[in-house]
């Protein structure tokens, strides 16, 4: 009988900590950021991990270029209202006065331009 009290205490306080959130709400499933002339082309997929639904949400984009000369820009999801589980579609366009790139910066963000704690993998 003791036996079983413990394991069940055990299995109770591992699906507590199982279930708890990272603090994540979206992760980038994949992205790219692709240079052309005067610009730059971010596109990818992201997926809502959190256990509530997200609302008004816009991909955001800084780019650093050559002598760090800095571009950035935003845009919508297609799909603004990401429900828990859904992936979304995005794609931000930024103009640059630079014709390479050294680094893409990608994050979201809700309507009143609070940032999104969101997982990033470098882009391919």
């Amino acid at each position: 009988m003791k036996r079983w009290l413990i394991l069940l205490v055990a299995l109770a306080i591992g699906s507590m900590v199982a279930g708890q959130s990272s603090g994540y709400r979206l992760r980038v499933v994949s992205w790219s950021c692709k240079a052309f002339a005067r610009g730059v082309l971010v596109q990818g997929t992201v997926r809502n991990i959190s256990a509530r639904p997200l609302q008004d949400l816009r991909a955001n984009v800084w780019v650093v270029g050559p002598g760090l000369r800095m571009a950035s820009n935003s845009a919508p999801l297609k799909d603004r209202n990401l429900m828990p589980g859904e992936v979304a579609h995005f794609e931000v366009r930024v103009r640059t006065s630079f014709d390479s790139v050294n680094r893409c910066e990608l994050w979201f963000r809700n309507a009143r331009v609070i940032q999104i704690a969101t997982l990033v993998p470098n882009p391919r």
